[in-house]
C-alpha cells in the first residue's frame, strides 16, 4: 500500500512499506520518495515492530501529520 502526501513546501511524497530482509534492522521500514523532485533522495524510518504487515496498517492510519513527522526523522537510504 502507497500513501501520497504534501510537505510544507509543497513537495508531493509517497509512502510505503519495504520487507526488507527478515530478522535484521532493515525489517518493516517505511521508505519516503519525493515525486515532485525526483533528485531528492529517498529517505526510511524502520518501524518498530519489525513486522511488514503491521507497519502495513499503521501506514494505512497515519494521518498527513504523523507522515511529516516520521519523513522530518528519516535517514537517507543508501
Amino acid at each position: 500500500m502507497r500513501r501520497t502526501f504534501h510537505d510544507d513546501s509543497l513537495r508531493e511524497w509517497e509512502a510505503y512499506v519495504s520487507g526488507g530482509q527478515p530478522e535484521t534492522e532493515t525489517t518493516a521500514r517505511i521508505l519516503f520518495l519525493c515525486l515532485t523532485e525526483p533528485r531528492e533522495r529517498a529517505r526510511f524510518v524502520a518501524h518498530d515492530s519489525r513486522d511488514v504487515a503491521t507497519a502495513e496498517r499503521d501506514l494505512h492510519r497515519m494521518d498527513d501529520g504523523k507522515l511529516l513527522e516520521l519523513l522530518g526523522r528519516a535517514a537517507p537510504l543508501d
